[in-house]
């Protein structure tokens, strides 16, 4: 069997659709982060308004995204950052679960920091290591179980 010259396969449509594959799950692991905070906003606005039917539907809504995101951290693989990140996301569902509850803006303007804060760090990362995102690397990917992993605030 022939040797394949490593350099040939830099062009390869396999190692292209790959990078494609790893830039598409940040890309809806960015949509999941900005789906949380548009619905947190929403929220937090028919709170102000006192429409609290919609206030809590929107809440909720926020908590599940907020579980999705935390769902596909990878903690297994040892990597403290996404140990951190799993953290955050457990504490802002845990605040917005309290925001539900009390009705009260004040969880909510503090998860919806927290959350702009993780979306400018993952944009703070250069554009190369977003589309690095491969099983190998170890922060801010797409991990090979098709977990996202982004980089904590520290």
């Amino acid at each position: 069997m022939p040797l394949v010259n490593p350099n040939r396969l830099a062009g390869h449509p396999l190692r292209r659709a790959a990078a494609d594959a790893a830039q598409a799950g940040a890309d809806v692991m960015v949509a999941v982060l900005d789906g949380a905070i548009a619905a947190l906003e929403l929220g937090r606005d028919s709170l102000i308004e006192g429409q609290w039917q919609r206030a809590t539907l929107q809440i909720l809504a926020t908590g599940q995204l907020l579980q999705a995101l935390r769902d596909n951290v990878d903690v297994l693989g040892g990597d403290p950052l996404a140990a951190n990140l799993a953290e955050l996301y457990d504490y802002a569902g845990q605040r917005v679960g309290l925001a539900a509850s009390g009705r009260c803006r004040a969880p909510l303007d503090e998860v919806w920091h927290l959350l702009v804060e993780v979306r400018a760090a993952w944009f703070a990362l250069p554009a190369a290591a977003r589309m690095k995102a491969g099983p190998s690397s170890t922060a801010a990917q797409l991990g090979s179980h098709g977990r996202c992993l982004m980089v904590p605030i520290q």
